[in-house]
């Protein structure tokens, strides 16, 4: 087997991508290709209200899933009703936010809507043929890019139905054949790999009961990937193939929500607990123990968003909006710098900029390294919480709960308009 650290990437990024699409097209992924990495050209750096908003769109219901784009074109979820009944897919175009299509179905399981229930939290994947949408009612969808159905999973009919207070939240992952859906929750918990092409089960690994919503994340090891689940004080990898799992480590406290992060040769944990984050070198087989651990962060904590491996650091978010940069090879402090609010968003890497989207509408962008620079401080009015990003060429698309706003240099209008 090929050297570990010679070779892990993160591989969400489709093995049919290729012909049909440029560095910088495409945001498939949760996180992009999972990392928070952006290939786009021509990013904005500065913005505002008055100030290179192309445009603003109501979105048919509420979502805290981030957008993902193939080309020019824009994939959403979102939910409507008393109690989520209705679950919204949203096709709309890239350059002038009008809706291509939609496609409205009924939700499997039901739960009374409430601020702390999740509302179409996971993030879809999309791939040259078909986007695939997955809501906490626990059907998974497949469209083509033109809105025809292709297949519908009902996995709670199949494998339970919900337990948990506060909803799913983990969102889709893909490799060339499979999308990857993980049910994390006090019920018969599992990660399965459904065909890409009729949504049947590729395979299906069950887990320990346990509540949690970080999403997986893919490495790969020559020709052999693994599959990274971070959640419920525990971390562990499985055969992309089969389902296998092949490492595991345990007595990680508070990593329910961050995903696990990959680059660099080395695997971040994200935590809310101080202490719980920590860097991973595996072997040169992939593997991981407690030998493997690089160190742990003393002050450093990652609660709602994810961590960013980047040029050599790593940068965190914790619950009260501090960001933090640390030295990727030893753990070691930068800077730290008050955000002034929550970040669900995980920082996003473009470059020399590291952007921290702060759920207040504010936006700041450093410059990566050791020393804290502020490049620029953006601030946009009228924003309950950013929940994700989707980046590709000139553009930011930032999705709040009933909305979405496009951000880009090359058209500096502010028009609202109704999808």
């Amino acid at each position: 087997m090929k050297s570990f650290l010679l070779v892990l990437i993160l591989t969400i990024a489709m093995a049919n991508a290729g012909s049909s699409s440029k560095p910088g097209e495409i945001w498939p992924a949760f996180r992009g290709n999972g990392d928070s990495h952006a290939e786009a050209r021509g990013l904005p750096l500065h913005w505002s209200d008055q100030s290179n908003v192309a445009w603003k769109i109501d979105l048919p219901g509420y979502g805290q899933s981030s957008p993902v784009v193939w080309r020019d074109k824009v994939f959403l979820t979102a939910i409507t009703g008393a109690e989520k009944e209705k679950l919204h897919v949203v096709c709309l175009d890239l350059k002038s936010g009008r809706t291509l299509w939609q496609n409205e179905s009924s939700a499997t399981d039901v739960m009374k809507d409430s601020p702390t229930v999740s509302k179409a939290a996971p993030t879809a994947v999309v791939d040259a043929d078909r986007v695939y949408a997955f809501f906490e009612s626990g059907d998974v969808l497949a469209f083509n890019h033109q809105g025809k159905p292709i297949w519908q999973r009902k996995l709670s009919e199949y494998y339970g139905h919900y337990k948990g207070n506060h909803g799913l939240g983990s969102s889709l992952a893909i490799t060339g054949n499979a999308v990857l859906a993980l049910v994390a929750h006090d019920g018969p918990s599992f990660l399965v790999a459904l065909d890409k092409r009729t949504g049947k089960n590729l395979w299906k690994t069950d887990r320990d009961s346990g509540v949690g919503w970080g999403s997986p994340i893919l490495t790969t090891t020559g020709q052999d990937a693994q599959v990274l689940v971070s959640v419920s004080s525990v971390v562990s990898a499985y055969h992309s193939q089969t389902g296998k799992l092949l490492w595991s480590l345990k007595g990680i406290k508070a990593n329910n929500i961050p995903s696990p992060t990959v680059g660099e040769g080395m695997l971040v944990i994200g935590s809310s607990e101080k202490g719980h984050n920590l860097a991973i070198k595996p072997d040169a087989n992939g593997m991981v123990a407690e030998t493997n651990i690089l160190w742990r962060a003393a002050e450093a904590t990652a609660s709602f968003s994810s961590p960013l491996i980047h040029q050599g650091h790593v940068y965190f978010v914790n619950k009260v909006g501090v960001a933090f940069c640390l030295d990727a090879k030893t753990g070691e402090e930068r800077w730290r710098h008050r955000l002034g609010g929550e970040c669900w968003t995980s920082p996003t890497a473009v470059g020399e900029r590291v952007y921290f989207f702060v759920n207040t509408g504010k936006t700041f962008v450093v410059r990566s390294g050791s020393q804290l620079e502020v490049l620029a401080e953006n601030t946009l009015s009228d924003v309950e919480r950013v929940y994700g990003i989707a980046a590709v060429n000139n553009s930011f698309l930032l999705r709040l709960g009933r909305k979405l706003i496009k951000l880009s240099e090359t058209q500096p209008t502010n028009k609202e308009k109704k999808s």
